[in-house]
C-alpha cells in the first residue's frame, strides 16, 4: 500500500480546505520533472508528448491521495498535466489588500452535502510544486475554512434542480464587475467579518511538496516579488461515478486531451483516464441562476 495523505492531513484539508503534504519524487525525479516543465513552457509541444511530464501524472501516489480525499475506491483524472507559473512581477506591487480584493475567488461550486458525501462529490486538486514556494514567490493565498460556510450557503439557497447540476467549475467572486462571466452572481458576506476584510494565509511549500486544495473556498493568486519564477503542475481528480460540470470550452478541450494522454500512459496506469465522457456535462455561465444574486441580508 502506498502511503499518501495522513489522517491528520486529511482532517486539516476538511477543516481548512487546504493542506500541504510531502510528495513522492526524489531530487533526481524532480529535476527531470522541472526540465520537462521548462521544455513545455518554452515550446509548442503538448504536455502529453513529454515522457518525463507524463511520468508525474501517472505516479500512483497522486491517485492514492485522490482516493483518500474523495473517499472513493476508484478515481480518474478530472484534468491533468497543466503547467502553472507565477513569473517574476515586473510592475509596481499592489498592496496585499488590493491583491486580495482583486484576486480572491472560488473555482468549484458544490453544496455541503456534496462535500460530505461518500464518495465525495468534489474535485480533488493537487498543486505539485517544482520550486520552493516561500511567501514572497507568489505563494497562493487561501482563506482557511471559507469553503464550509460557502458550501452551506449553496445548500440553503439553490433549488433542487440546480443542486443536481453540481459540482461544477463556476468561477465566482465577492464583488464581480460587469465583465466577469458570472456577473451578477456573487457570494455574499456570510460571517461577521466581510470576506474582503479577512486576511488570507500564504501557503508556503518546499520543492516537491503538494498543496491539496478545495477551491470551493476563497483563494487567490499572488504577485511574485522574488527574482525567480514559481513553477507548479496542477493535477485534479474525480471519483468514479460522480458527474461533474465544465464550461463548454473546457469540456471540449478535455474531450480532445484525455484520449491523447491515455495513449501515452503505461498500460498499468491507463485506467486513470476514464474510458468515456458520461461523467462530464456542459455547464456554462448562461443561463444565470437567479438565487445566486440575492441581497447580502438574504444571503446570510
Amino acid at each position: 500500500m502506498i502511503v499518501s495523505i495522513s489522517d491528520a492531513e486529511l482532517e486539516a484539508y476538511e477543516a481548512d480546505g487546504a493542506v500541504t503534504i510531502d510528495g513522492p519524487l526524489s531530487p533526481e525525479e524532480l529535476d527531470r520533472a522541472e526540465a520537462a516543465w521548462d521544455r513545455i513552457k518554452g515550446g509548442d509541444t503538448p504536455p502529453y508528448e513529454d515522457p518525463d511530464y507524463v511520468d508525474v501524472v501517472q505516479h500512483p501516489f497522486f491517485e492514492e491521495v485522490a482516493k483518500r480525499v474523495l473517499r472513493a475506491t476508484s478515481v480518474h483524472l478530472w484534468w491533468g498535466l497543466s503547467p502553472h507559473e507565477r513569473p517574476v512581477w515586473t510592475k509596481p506591487f499592489d498592496s496585499p489588500s488590493e491583491q486580495w480584493a482583486n484576486g480572491s475567488h472560488l473555482d468549484i461550486q458544490a453544496t455541503w452535502e456534496d462535500f460530505t458525501a461518500t464518495p465525495r462529490r468534489m474535485r480533488c486538486e493537487l498543486w505539485f510544486w517544482l520550486t520552493d514556494v516561500p511567501e514572497d514567490r507568489g505563494a497562493m493565498r487561501i482563506l482557511p475554512g471559507s469553503h464550509r460556510p460557502i458550501m452551506k450557503h449553496w445548500s440553503r439557497i439553490l433549488t433542487d434542480e440546480h443542486k443536481q447540476m453540481l459540482p461544477r467549475v463556476h468561477g465566482i467572486r465577492r464583488n464581480p464587475n460587469e465583465n466577469h462571466p458570472a456577473y451578477p452572481e456573487y457570494i455574499p458576506d456570510l460571517t461577521d467579518t466581510p470576506w474582503l476584510d479577512q486576511e488570507p494565509v500564504a501557503y508556503i511549500a518546499k520543492r516537491g511538496q503538494i498543496l491539496v486544495l478545495c477551491s470551493a473556498g476563497f483563494h487567490s493568486a499572488w504577485q511574485n516579488q522574488d527574482s525567480v519564477p514559481r513553477k507548479a503542475m496542477g493535477i485534479s481528480w474525480a471519483a468514479d461515478g460522480i458527474r461533474c460540470g465544465l464550461p463548454k470550452n473546457q469540456r471540449d478541450a478535455l474531450m480532445d486531451y484525455h484520449p491523447r494522454l491515455k495513449e501515452k500512459l503505461r498500460p498499468d496506469r491507463a485506467h486513470i483516464v476514464s474510458e468515456h465522457f458520461e461523467w462530464v456535462f456542459e455547464s456554462d455561465y448562461e443561463p444565470r441562476w437567479e438565487e445566486m444574486f440575492p441581497t447580502d441580508e438574504a444571503g446570510k
